[in-house]
């Protein structure tokens, strides 16, 4: 349980910054593209790729899933700075009922009574917590759409990998893959958009570096918590879920003074108690 809500504090502080990027008019592609490279260099010296034996399992995986990262990222980013912090971490985890039926299609996962109690509670608060709020722009209501089938497709694939092609001692390369093929896709669209100056901005290195140290620790400790958590998939996506919809909405309010109605409230109740289930399920 310990990696899942470190794994959910990583993944939380990446919208944070996001939101700082807007208040410092930092450009988001180029700090991106930083942001993988440090992350790929950070995975090497801490992986060491060339001792963990046969690499060609992951190569495909890791093209797949790099080519996803880097269009999610700058979405969460633009999200997020369009419609705030809150509505964007809830929105970005509404693909988590999908994730959750194919892992038990394919998997052969069986949650149990209590666990499908938890999942089916996780559904609905995740619903009720992505309620539009008053004053949310039409024009971007079409970002929970993207960003549900994308990340639960991203959550697919790395659940898929982890179980056919990762193994421990291939638990921190990977990630280091993913980041190393999204560092190269995300320069070839500064090529062609011609904003590579960019690179060379000291607040872009800074914050790009430091968006790539919590992006590498994110996907990590989400790898390892399928690996080593003791929980069935079915169980890590929705805690993962809940404690990132949880730890944004106090944070938001906390720090960005966000504002949360009845109806979102009403979500993180039914969220905590989704996550009461899930954990009794597997006591």
């Amino acid at each position: 349980m310990g990696l899942v809500i470190l794994a959910a504090l990583f993944t939380t502080a990446l919208f944070f910054l996001f939101k700082l990027f807007e208040r410092r008019t930092i450009p988001l592609l180029p700090a991106i593209v930083v942001n993988y490279a440090v992350a790929c260099a950070f995975g090497v010296l801490y992986s060491r790729p060339w001792g963990a034996g046969d690499l060609g399992l992951l190569w495909l995986p890791a093209v797949v899933q790099a080519a996803v990262f880097i269009g999610l990222f700058y979405l969460m980013a633009y999200a997020t700075q369009r419609i705030g912090v809150a509505p964007t971490t809830v929105a970005s985890k509404m693909g988590l009922g999908l994730t959750v039926l194919v892992t038990v299609l394919v998997f052969r996962e069986r949650p149990g009574a209590l666990g499908w109690t938890g999942i089916a509670l996780a559904l609905v608060g995740v619903a009720l917590a992505s309620w539009p709020r008053s004053g949310t722009q039409g024009r971007s209501l079409w970002l929970p759409a993207v960003l549900f089938f994308g990340n639960a497709f991203s959550d697919i694939l790395l659940n898929a990998a982890q179980r056919t092609r990762i193994t421990p001692l291939t638990e921190a390369v990977f990630p280091t893959l993913v980041f190393g093929f999204a560092a190269v896709f995300g320069l070839l669209a500064l090529l062609v958009r011609g904003e590579q100056r960019a690179l060379a901005r000291r607040d872009v290195l800074i914050g790009g570096a430091v968006l790539g140290c919590l992006n590498y620790g994110c996907i990590y400790l989400t790898v390892r918590a399928l690996a080593s958590s003791g929980l069935p998939a079915s169980s890590v996506f929705p805690l993962l879920n809940i404690g990132v919809i949880l730890i944004g909405a106090i944070a938001s309010m906390l720090v960005l003074r966000e504002r949360i109605g009845r109806v979102q409230w009403a979500g993180i109740a039914v969220s905590i108690a989704a996550m009461a289930c899930i954990l009794a399920a597997h006591v």
